[in-house]
């Protein structure tokens, strides 16, 4: 009996393949619930929070009150955590070793990372999309109990920043997978991950000079999280600038990653 040569893995077969690991993932069921309820909390205690203050607001303190990003804040959270989710995709598999299976079983490098990055956008978008509405409707619900302003879902602020912010969570996820392939460890993953995300932004403030209002306006997590605002500030991006921003470092870091993928060994 003659045997067949096995077929050339496809990038169909890849794209199963990946759709099998990240599905199979512990991390990615707990990631996804803990992401959900921990971004609907924040916006139920943030709309509550901020809603009550709005009455002893002074007028220039209305005038900037901004109930679309008081209640999409979870953001913060969800970032952290999609960017690990796309981080763990490539250092889960160097940490277990199955990376040299994964490789041999498909050597054109490319077609892995391009494979991983595409189930995670199909993971990430919808999920961002789910953590983006349901924040906005607890959060403007939480708003409503307060007397505040609220717009409602089908004002054009409203699905801007939903559909928005689940852009900038898909990217983030993207950023999260391109640093894992560089560093390939999830320990370094995640601390770069709450540096570049959370520690800059926090710090950007504090920067001096035209430091401070570079990074402010130009940071690509802090530019891109503009897309979740309804308060227009004349000092950073709008909205879909500073996204643009974002997905272009998305980009470039991913170009960065799959040089890196392709000329080191497994």
């Amino acid at each position: 009996m003659t045997l067949r040569p096995a077929g050339r893995a496809t990038f169909a077969h890849c794209l199963r393949a990946e759709w099998i690991k990240i599905r199979t993932m512990r991390s990615t069921v707990f990631l996804v619930v803990g992401t959900l309820a921990c971004c609907v909390g924040l916006a139920s205690l943030n709309g509550a929070s901020a809603g009550g203050e709005y009455a002893t607001m002074t007028a220039a303190d209305r005038a900037a009150f901004d109930p679309l990003a008081t209640s999409l804040r979870g953001y913060l959270l969800a970032q952290i955590a999609l960017g690990l989710l796309g981080g763990l995709m490539i250092t889960a598999e160097y940490g277990a070793g199955t990376i040299v299976g994964t490789l041999t079983a498909v050597p054109h490098r490319a077609r892995v990372l391009a494979a991983k990055a595409v189930v995670l956008i199909a993971v990430a978008l919808p999920v961002g999309l789910l953590v983006s509405f349901s924040g906005f409707l607890v959060g403007q619900a939480a708003l409503a109990g307060a007397g505040a302003p609220h717009p409602g879902p089908s004002d054009s602020l409203a699905l801007r920043g939903i559909l928005g912010g689940a852009l900038y969570l898909a990217l983030a996820g993207l950023l999260g997978l391109a640093i894992g392939t560089v560093i390939r460890s999830t320990t370094a993953t995640v601390t770069t991950l709450f540096g570049a995300m959370l520690i800059v932004q926090a710090f950007a403030p504090a920067l001096p000079g035209a430091v401070g209002d570079w990074v402010a306006k130009y940071w690509p997590p802090i530019a891109g999280g503009q897309i979740i605002t309804g308060y227009r500030d004349p000092a950073l991006l709008d909205p879909w600038s500073g996204l643009a921003v974002m997905a272009g470092c998305a980009a470039v870091l991913l170009g960065v990653a799959f040089i890196v993928f392709r000329r080191r060994d497994a």
